[in-house]
């Protein structure tokens, strides 16, 4: 019996022994790039300890995409998960990036997985290139990283509601150097702001019911940001633009708030705006199809464009605005699926995305929303009906 029992005991320490052993172990990670300039990869090469779990990510540089995984992890999800249970080689294979239209998110059915939208209506991009992605009615807000095949929930995503952890129905979006991100939650009639990392949102402007009062809004929509943080916001129903300063109690209206109406004092749905640097405010009027300058302290806007101006035979309904670094306004055509340039400084006006009716081609749009310019290179569009986001080059 005694015998038994040291048996017994030195199996017990044999045992953890080799358990101490095994969890000592550290594999190797060995990763190459293909071709060797396209990309990088976020996961420093050398030894891991067993069973230790990580995220790798191929980034791709300018001009290049990425492509797939080769070796011990195959496949096209990135960025992906692996467990160190020996030693692992890795390649990341980039293409080059010669497409003139290509989708950047999305373009897998409308549905709620981390591949797909449901109507993205808002789109933002930060210093590092990671788009940010208003997904209407999933009620979210999705980040993509660059070179990314799905996107990751940064606010919302906890059903349609008013909570602090929720949005219903969230529209337009900016984001400031700090990776702020400002959401405009049209059913709550308020504007959310999501620290980056934050589980719940902080109400920065309205979050007081529906109406018409400063600091109330009627479903608001458009939002701009200018540099020292003052929020821009369109105010659809109430057929105005109202500014609110950093930790304000009211709204300011610095544009229409004069019913809705064609006169130069007044707007009738405007549904996007933007800020050039001197902070002159761009409105697209959406249903007066015109686009609206109005310079701070105005009274009344400016119209710089109408449908008249460009001449087509429908109505055109102006829902999303941008601004270059020179001077030329993106503007995306809801009623006619394309986005229009319109160079300020020779009055120039031209079809740069769609114009190819309703469908789901890849030279097509369905329901045309926000507009992500990028000067000389390329355009970013919310195309929302087919759930997905457009990336077309510019000649």
């Amino acid at each position: 019996m005694k015998r038994k029992i040291i048996i017994l005991i030195s199996l017990l320490f044999w045992s953890c022994d080799t358990v101490n052993d095994t969890s000592a172990l550290f594999y190797k990670l060995n990763t190459e790039i293909l071709p060797a300039d396209a990309g990088t990869i976020n996961l420093e090469e050398g030894e891991y300890k067993f069973n230790t779990v990580r995220t790798i990510h191929a980034k791709p540089n300018e001009g290049w995409l990425f492509d797939h995984w080769e070796g011990i992890i195959s496949g096209l999800g990135n960025p992906t998960d692996i467990v160190f249970y020996g030693d692992h080689d890795i390649r990341a294979v980039f293409v080059k990036d010669t497409f003139r239209v290509r989708t950047l998110a999305g373009g897998k059915g409308k549905g709620f997985n981390l591949d797909q939208f449901n109507y993205p209506t808002g789109i933002a991009y930060d210093q590092d290139e990671n788009l940010f992605v208003s997904d209407m009615h999933n009620h979210r807000i999705q980040k993509w990283i660059k070179g990314a095949t799905f996107g990751i929930t940064i606010a919302g995503g906890n059903d349609y509601g008013s909570d602090a952890n929720q949005l219903n129905e969230p529209g337009k979006i900016a984001i400031d150097a700090l990776g702020t991100i400002y959401i405009a939650d049209s059913e709550n009639n308020r504007i959310q702001k999501w620290y980056k990392g934050a589980k719940e949102g902080e109400t920065v402007a309205g979050g007081n019911g529906r109406g018409d009062a400063l600091n109330q809004f009627d479903k608001p929509y458009g939002i701009a940001l200018d540099n020292d943080g003052i929020l821009y916001v369109s105010d659809i129903e109430n057929h105005r633009v109202v500014r609110w300063d950093p930790n304000a109690k009211e709204g300011v209206v610095v544009a229409g708030g004069n019913g809705n109406g064609t006169q130069l004092n007044q707007l009738s749905y405007p549904m996007g705006i933007v800020l050039d640097e001197k902070k002159n405010l761009y409105v697209a009027d959406t249903y007066n199809h015109r686009v609206q300058l109005w310079n701070p302290g105005a009274k009344e806007g400016i119209t710089i464009l109408s449908a008249d101006d460009i001449n087509f035979k429908s109505f055109n309904f102006f829902t999303g605005i941008n601004i270059d670094k020179k001077n030329r306004l993106y503007l995306s055509d809801y009623e006619k699926r394309q986005v229009v340039e319109f160079d300020m400084a020779s009055e120039s006006i031209k079809i740069v995305a769609g114009g190819n009716q309703v469908g789901p081609g890849p030279n097509q749009f369905s329901d045309p929303f926000q507009i992500v310019s990028k000067t000389d290179d390329f355009i970013l569009v919310a195309d929302a009906k087919n759930n997905r986001i457009q990336k077309w080059r510019l000649d």
